[in-house]
């Protein structure tokens, strides 16, 4: 303590205070800044070509030709609503190869997966769940209305039944889209489509049911089969003029094809595979 007592100071503390410029860069700023476009859905130029003509064998005096899929092998399979009990397979080149069993007069068809597949049945009001391997009905499902176009996506099938009701493979109701649409219809992974013959319109609505884009094409008489390509542009066929109908993939724009020779084209599908793409019209 007396020699804390005896010193008057240890040193002095003085602040003071000096402005720098440190030279500080960001590390990218002498590299180019490259702008990534969005990739756009494309719009392709559109020619179509016959590859085949083939007579389907009547199973009875008339034909009514309504539905018909085609399946991962090209093979075609062909509803015919005037006949019960049967929907035939052919060939891409017309050969028949058989006829598969079912459980009424078939309008409309969907493929599930390599084995099964899904039949509407018009005025019979009911679907099919059907397992083309053993031949026999996997489900039945009623509804209050006619059941006319169907289309399978994402473990989910869409029938044209009163509006547009969605239904898992169980049978069970998901949704009903109260919308005023045809007698076919078609979806992608995100958007369904269809005709509406009374104003000559097509239309692309969301899952949710929500309005994507109309487009009006005057021609179009009597629309039917519906498809959709990778590209998601649309392809209708209209019975009236026996034209099929090309509508771009935003719905801006739409060309006609060649007319077709003979009967009135009713229904077309579709096989979009890697190699290989074909529209099929009956």
């Amino acid at each position: 303590m007396e020699f804390m007592n005896e010193i008057d100071q240890l040193g002095k503390i003085s602040i003071k205070k000096t402005t720098i410029s440190l030279p500080f860069k960001d590390a990218k700023a002498d590299q180019a800044q490259i702008q990534l476009p969005v990739q756009e859905m494309k719009s392709i130029n559109i020619r179509l070509k016959l590859k085949k003509r083939f007579k389907v064998n009547k199973n009875g005096l008339m034909m009514n030709l309504s539905g018909c899929i085609m399946l991962s092998n090209s093979n075609l399979l062909i509803a015919d609503y005037l006949v019960s009990n049967v929907i035939m397979e052919y060939r891409k080149d017309g050969k028949h190869i058989r006829d598969i069993p079912c459980s009424g007069k078939p309008f409309d068809l969907t493929v599930i997966d390599t084995d099964r597949i899904a039949v509407s049945y018009g005025i019979s009001k009911y679907i099919d769940i059907l397992n083309m391997k053993n031949n026999t009905v996997d489900r039945k499902v009623q509804f209050d209305n006619s059941c006319y176009g169907i289309s399978y996506q994402d473990n989910k099938l869409f029938i044209s039944t009163g509006g547009i009701v969605i239904i898992d493979i169980t049978g069970e109701v998901l949704k009903t889209l109260d919308t005023n649409n045809g007698l076919y219809l078609e979806t992608t992974i995100d958007k369904i489509y269809f005709a509406v013959k009374r104003d000559h319109t097509i239309h692309c609505i969301s899952m949710a049911g929500e309005e994507i884009w109309v487009h009006k094409v005057e021609s179009l008489v009597d629309p039917m089969g519906i498809t959709v390509d990778d590209y998601q542009n649309v392809f209708v066929v209209d019975r009236n003029s026996n034209l099929l109908k090309v509508i771009q993939h935003d719905g801006r724009a739409n060309k006609k094809s060649t007319k077709r020779n003979g009967r009135y084209a009713r229904t077309i599908c579709a096989t979009l595979q890697q190699r290989q793409k074909n529209i099929t019209s009956v």
